[in-house]
């Protein structure tokens, strides 16, 4: 469909696909925490679970309490457990451990009440794993989810996915993985999400065949063929081995009855345009279009954007045209698109044509879109129409934000219209729907100076100050080379004594020895001088 785009020269050998070879864990078996051990005596006598004992789950982690646990009876605040409770009592303290946030002793505690044959509360158990993993004491979870599960526990999706979670992040892969296989004989099979984390930390490590293995053998056992978690792979498989690649791996997950839809083949095309590799970007749509389909309106907007990035502003109107055989009706996202890539190349009277046609089909511009076209008139300098547009959005569903005033208001000053600006500035504050920022009063300040209105410019900077906004010493620095150029000495080092006197004053003296010769070198000495016996007698820099 696209093969008329003669700008693309990309040519790619196939290559054949890399032997799928078996998923080898870069950390060793020897290593494994306890629930390797626990999720093997799932897998093999998972009907024994209620009558196994677990001291082996605990034996390295409860030594420095073990050896008292027939003498030692403590009180509760202390936060640790009697030894000699009841179920009761134990889950009564299993939940107080849980609220005043004692994670470890409530880890110790479920390990306990395992070894004792008493049963911990389930759901204080799930939420006990969950914040264990959020602190990164993923082996205490894992132990926990273990004397859970043993006890005839099934925790829910959420716990399971956080912990496979926490182990990716950590690198444990391997326990993870037996931490999935022990889901489904647990009750509690795995979903997308838990598939996708598996894969990421796969493929963020290198292991790519690995990772194709892996899910297809899932897919083998029957798993459900997750359309996210194969968009998630293809995407992974095209970023770290290329396009090539991914369209093997999309068609070998094909085969096994994961079929590629257009949420998939959007991700690589996302990949290839961004990266400008349109030749990569032809060879996906004709795969697209060999399994049947065509690609949608979020295809075409993702290759218009890519167009306009890349400076292919000519191959935009060819994707319109085809959007519009296709019946593809271009989006509000298309539209922000269109109007802003036109704007930064120059075509306002293009970018305004798609702003009337917008607004012709009843879908209505945002606040992007009129922050995009102000812009675009105030860098040719159309204040006075962009004002017009700030006077029809005030009761519109689209009121203008403070970036649509700072934008009228920099377009203003950069054109020596500071009594508009103030203008402005004085109407935000009265209507209260926007309070204007630090952006705003250095615009106002800068337009200030280079109109040589320097009072007012001190007066804003003393408004910044009241209202807690950061001044840059580059601000302060041009109010004082002003100040001393129109001989208002006083004023200058009044000015320097805020600098000083404010958080964000300057550190060391270079910037002080700067100023002071840049003074010197445009002939203003005897202000130089004045301000450099204040800074050393007055204000101790």
């Amino acid at each position: 469909m696209l093969q008329n785009l003669n700008f693309i020269s990309d040519q790619f050998n196939l290559t054949s696909l890399v032997n799928h070879q078996s998923f080898v864990s870069p950390v060793k078996t020897q290593l494994h925490e306890p629930w390797t051990r626990v999720a093997s005596s799932q897998r093999l006598g998972h009907s024994l679970r209620c009558q196994v004992c677990v001291d082996r789950i605990t034996e390295t982690r409860v030594d420095s309490w073990k050896k008292n646990r027939h003498e030692v009876r403590e009180d509760m605040s202390s936060g640790r457990a009697f030894v000699n409770n009841d179920e009761q009592s134990n889950n009564a303290l299993l939940q107080s451990l849980c609220r005043q946030w004692e994670l470890l002793k409530a880890a110790r505690l479920v390990a306990l009440m395992s070894r004792r044959n008493q049963i911990p509360d389930f759901d204080w158990c799930m939420k006990l794993i969950r914040g264990l993993v959020k602190h990164n004491y993923t082996e205490r979870a894992t132990e926990v989810l273990s004397c859970m599960v043993m006890s005839g526990g099934v925790p829910d999706i959420l716990t399971y996915n956080t912990l496979i979670n926490g182990l990716c992040k950590n690198r444990r892969i391997d326990a993870a993985l037996d931490l999935l296989e022990g889901m489904s004989v647990s009750g509690c099979p795995p979903d997308a999400v838990t598939y996708n984390a598996i894969i990421r930390v796969m493929l963020e490590h290198g292991y790519l065949n690995q990772a194709v293995s892996f899910w297809k053998d899932q897919l083998a056992k029957g798993c459900e063929p997750y359309a996210s978690t194969s968009s998630v792979l293809i995407e992974l498989v095209c970023k770290s081995r290329g396009v090539i690649r991914a369209i093997d791996v999309l068609q070998d997950l094909a085969v096994h009855g994961c079929n590629p839809d257009l949420v998939t083949y959007n991700s690589i095309v996302n990949i290839t345009s961004k990266r400008g590799n349109f030749g990569d970007t032809i060879l996906v749509l004709n795969d697209l279009l060999s399994h049947g389909m065509e690609p949608n309106t979020t295809m075409y907007t993702t290759l218009i954007h890519s167009f306009f990035n890349h400076g292919y502003v000519d191959k935009v109107d060819e994707i319109l045209s085809l959007m519009n055989i296709t019946s593809n009706a271009p989006t509000m996202v298309t539209y922000n698109i269109l109007i802003n890539g036109f704007c930064q190349y120059g075509y306002l009277d293009r970018a305004i044509g798609f702003f009337n046609e917008m607004v012709l089909s009843d879908c209505s511009p945002d606040v992007i879109t009129y922050n995009t076209l102000l812009r675009a008139l105030r860098d040719v300098g159309m204040t006075d129409l962009s004002l017009q547009i700030v006077d029809c959005l005030k009761d519109s569903n689209t009121p203008p934000s403070l970036i649509s005033y700072n934008i009228l208001i920099d377009g203003l000053a950069k054109r020596g219209h500071m009594e508009k600006a103030v203008g402005l500035y004085q109407e935000i504050l009265k209507e209260k729907k926007v309070v204007p920022d630090d952006v705003t009063h250095r615009t106002l300040i800068w337009g200030f100076c280079h109109a040589d209105m320097v009072d007012e410019a001190v007066e804003m900077l003393e408004v910044m100050e009241i209202n807690g906004h950061k001044a840059t010493h580059s601000t302060y620095k041009y109010i004082i080379r002003k100040l001393c150029r129109k001989q208002k000495l006083d004023d200058a080092i009044k000015v320097l004594e805020m600098l000083v006197s404010s958080p964000n004053r300057p550190y060391g003296s270079m910037f002080y020895v700067d100023m002071l010769e840049s003074l010197f070198a445009d002939g203003m000495h005897e202000e130089a001088k004045q301000l450099q016996q204040k800074l050393t007698e007055g204000m101790g820099v």
